[in-house]
């Protein structure tokens, strides 16, 4: 169902549901006096702080201001970025009202861009900027206790209407009653942020799966009243599935209602697009430095297992949860992050690396696309990692067999990243077209020949070829029919690098 009509007839639906909610939230028993009175005022005498938790009817709602005696925020103050970048904290400890504007996009863009793969999808921006797409949406920040006058404008070139509901709000639908807006349409809500925490945002107008699979997704950040700790970077990272068909021949992917009821995306990407954060996207920081990542999993229906190969979470606020009675983790190796859900951790640069940032279900990083990387610049440290090895297979004055030029081979010891400069043989050779390559893997362990480019620590695949997995003595072969630099490297060992020129 795609059409604007189809979509505004299922409005009564969408409100059944809603009030179906909203009579649930009636049935529920009243809390005593006393807790009732607890939660209203917020009374931040009234539990122990560091940690140690609350007792019956203890509450961590905040003192209010009210909305008459708030004042606007400073004109500098920033409230909205686009990730992976996020608004700076306020330097402020008083509530204040806030505005953002935004308004909704819907535009064909790009999704795995090394395949030449785009898809219709539907998101958001900052009303006014020129962004013509809108997935993820931008990453709202804000403070407990601030009241944020939140307008949704959608242009009348729009074909959908749309809402916001935002998990970080306590109202009707998190927003999402207040905010529907059709085609030329403006809605604005008045909100107060009561509980701190990295919260998710999405539209929720019928059907809400489909809005959500399209990209209509974004992040919420809202401080605590006491601000965590200062680092030196600060990075949004969202997670989010693509359920979309083959490509047709202009690479234009449509949704998929069949791999969406399985529950089966094709892709699944960090920040919208499979090369968000790779290559000269890549995040940054020097040995150290402290980053903090809030991580949202927009879903829509799998969980993510957050992980980052080569280091560890030195701190993990587990879901998002910042108020300063969680304790947070300390150490992890991974942390789960549940659908419509998120995260916040830290990591510590201690040696220079590549840390590959991943969903530890390793398919969807290999096979869909959600990776990541944090290069981490400075000094080396031996105190902490230092290599050593016994050279394996190739000694680095062994001469490699000289081939015809349509001979590739994979050495011995080809696997070992020392030996990454000759792990192909020729590692670049040169042939007319029609020429048909033919590769032999001689080493004892399994390689791939998959066209497309690597950084060293991990590849993308462009589609062209790939040879699956070659056991020892197999061979690939592939005919080159147009001119051209083509690329390639292993999968499971991507510091191994190739080139074919065909002249």
């Amino acid at each position: 169902m795609t059409s604007t009509t189809r979509r505004t007839d299922r409005l009564p639906e969408r409100r059944h549901v809603l009030a179906a909610i909203a009579a649930a939230a009636v049935a529920i028993p009243a809390c005593s006096a006393t807790a009732k009175e607890v939660a209203r005022s917020g009374d931040p005498t009234a539990f122990r702080p560091g940690g140690s938790g609350l007792g019956p009817g203890e509450s961590i709602l905040p003192v209010l201001t009210r909305k008459a005696q708030l004042r606007a925020a400073d004109p500098g103050e920033t409230n909205a970025a686009y990730a992976p970048a996020v608004p700076p904290p306020a330097e402020r400890d008083d509530q204040r009202l806030f505005e953002v504007d935004l308004e909704v996009v819907e535009r064909v863009c790009p999704l795995d861009p090394a395949n030449g793969v785009s898809t219709e999808m539907w998101g958001y921006r900052i009303a006014g900027d020129d962004v013509t797409c809108g997935t993820p949406g931008p990453v709202l920040r804000g403070r407990v206790g601030d009241v944020a006058r939140i307008s949704l404008s959608n242009p009348s070139a729009s074909q959908h209407p749309h809402n916001i509901d935002f998990h970080s709000v306590t109202g009707q639908g998190g927003g999402a009653e207040g905010l529907v807006v059709g085609p030329g349409e403006t809605a604005t809500i008045e909100v107060r942020l009561l509980y701190p925490g990295a919260f998710m945002y999405h539209c929720a107008f019928a059907p809400v799966v489909e809005h959500i699979a399209r990209g209509m997704v974004g992040m919420f950040i809202v401080d605590p009243e006491d601000q965590l700790p200062p680092v030196d970077h600060e990075w949004a990272i969202m997670q989010s599935e693509w359920y979309v068909g083959e490509p047709d021949p202009d690479g234009v992917a449509s949704f998929d209602l069949a791999s969406l009821r399985n529950e089966n995306p094709r892709y699944i990407t960090f920040n919208g697009r499979t090369d968000a954060l790779v290559e000269d996207r890549a995040l940054q920081m020097r040995v150290g430095e402290r980053a903090r990542i809030y991580m949202i999993n927009e879903g829509l229906n799998l969980d993510a297992n957050f992980h980052p190969i080569g280091s560890h979470w030195d701190v993990v606020y587990p879901e998002a949860a910042t108020h300063r009675v969680n304790a947070p983790i300390r150490g992890s190796q991974s942390t789960l992050v549940v659908a419509g859900g998120g995260t916040v951790v830290e990591l510590l640069g201690q040696v220079p690396s590549t840390v590959i940032l991943v969903d530890h279900a390793l398919a969807r990083t290999f096979l869909k696309g959600v990776i990541g990387l944090v290069v981490i610049e400075g000094e080396e440290n031996p105190e902490i990692y230092e290599a050593s090895r016994t050279d394996a297979g190739l000694e680095p004055d062994e001469d490699l067999p000289i081939l015809p030029d349509d001979q590739v081979v994979i050495p011995a010891g080809a696997f070992d990243p020392a030996n990454a400069e000759r792990a192909y043989a020729p590692r670049t050779a040169t042939v007319p077209v029609g020429t048909t390559v033919t590769w032999t893997n001689d080493d004892s362990v399994i390689h791939t020949v998959t066209s497309g480019s690597s950084d060293g620590s991990a590849g993308t695949p462009d589609g062209l070829f790939d040879s699956g997995n070659l056991e020892s003595d197999d061979t690939f072969a592939f005919t080159f029919d147009e001119p051209g630099t083509f690329e390639y490297y292993c999968t499971p060992h991507p510091w191994m690098r190739g080139t074919i020129v065909v002249q």
